[in-house]
């Protein structure tokens, strides 16, 4: 291993050189959350403020209640007209009387974010409209509409802590995040290191040392594990900047989440799985690259099993924990049951060692089978 250390630096200080790939690996995913929750939050809250401040041309037939008027004065402005010039119709039956059985249409325009908007207001004073009918109604033969009501339900939350703190959401979204991130980190530097020298012509100077090709094979996954580790850590914090910044992001994240807080323990969980995942994703690029002749034909290699990544990241977002032992021998899958499982306080022994020893068995494979690549001369090839 002080061989491969050596590799392992070198390629540190040469990663350390380059701007641009600094810039994606640490400030991008740092700027990226933020600013997607930030920004598209605060669209959304502009858009709604915009719509709630709207005055929207309304038509309302067959209905001459100044009862339903007023609840519709307080759910959104309006001013009435034609039909032919009107966002929404609202159509009640011909010669209807209030507090009989009718059936109300109400036709409008599903194109426009800002008339559905309306369209849900109207639903809404409809509703008001009916339970005020109802009351007075019931009011006739001496009854009141609470008096039809006669379960009172109380809600009790039984989840840990850590899932009403916001726990679920975290480990609906970070996982997600943090699996794209470590592999997207990996591919550019883990192309770089193999077919990338390959084609600079670097790599035969490399191999011409007195370096044992373990050790060679050995400090490149290192490398590359870094930085993935790296881009995943900026993803991280990155999404906690998103939640702690107010404006803009109460539409993705609950106020209660800025308090939150992730113990010690799970902490330390995510990290000695994200470490052995990042060891896998770094051994399986390397192993990648080092097949591909160029950084071309790597990037195609390398693609296929990136989709795979956002799929299950995907796939996995909205998935409970489980309790399948077999799923935390995949790596990937097992990496993100077991975020999971930390995020909502619910840590399981062997579901971690599980995890950390199929990530780490993997990537030995992945080193081992880059290993004997190395030993060949067609390593060389780039045609």
């Amino acid at each position: 291993m002080s061989d491969a250390y050596i590799i392992f630096k070198k390629e540190l200080k040469n990663f350390f050189k380059d701007r641009r790939t600094l810039f994606s690996t640490f400030l991008l995913p740092l700027l990226v959350l933020p600013i997607i929750f930030v920004g598209m939050g605060s669209v959304l809250q502009s858009i709604e403020a915009d719509a709630r401040s709207a005055t929207y041309p309304i038509s309302i037939e067959g209905n001459i209640d100044q009862g339903f008027l007023e609840q519709l004065d307080t759910h959104l402005q309006y001013r009435i007209v034609d039909a032919n010039e009107a966002d929404i119709v609202i159509r009640f039956p011909e010669n209807y009387v209030p507090g009989i059985r009718s059936q109300v249409v109400v036709a409008y325009d599903s194109s426009s974010q800002k008339t559905q908007f309306a369209y849900q207001q109207v639903i809404s004073a409809l509703s008001a409209y009916q339970e005020n009918l109802a009351a007075k109604l019931l009011g006739n033969h001496g009854l009141l509409l609470s008096d039809l009501r006669t379960l009172t339900v109380t809600s009790v939350d039984i989840a840990s802590e850590a899932v009403q703190s916001g726990g679920s959401i975290l480990a609906m979204l970070v996982p997600y995040f943090l699996m794209i991130f470590l592999f997207s980190g990996s591919i550019s530097a883990g192309l770089d290191t193999t077919c990338g020298e390959k084609e600079r012509g670097s790599l035969a100077i490399l191999l011409v040392n007195q370096v044992p090709r373990t050790s060679i094979a050995w400090g490149k996954i290192l490398f590359v594990s870094v930085v993935a580790i790296c881009s995943a850590a900026a993803t991280f914090i990155g999404l906690v900047i998103s939640i702690l910044i107010p404006s803009g992001s109460d539409l993705f994240f609950p106020a209660d989440m800025r308090g939150a807080s992730l113990a010690v323990s799970s902490l330390a969980v995510i990290i000695a799985v994200l470490l052995s995942v990042a060891l896998f994703t770094g051994a399986v690029v390397a192993l990648l690259g080092s097949l591909a002749k160029s950084v071309k034909e790597g990037s195609t290699y390398v693609m296929p099993l990136y989709m795979i990544v956002v799929l299950v990241g995907v796939t996995t977002m909205y998935m409970d924990p489980t309790t399948n032992v077999l799923l935390f021998l995949i790596p990937i899958v097992n990496t993100i049951f077991v975020m999971k499982e930390s995020f909502m306080g619910m840590i399981q022994p062997l579901h971690i060692s599980l995890t950390v020893i199929s990530n780490i068995g993997f990537a030995g494979l992945c080193a081992y089978m880059v290993a004997r690549l190395f030993k060949s001369e067609k390593i060389l090839q780039t045609v």
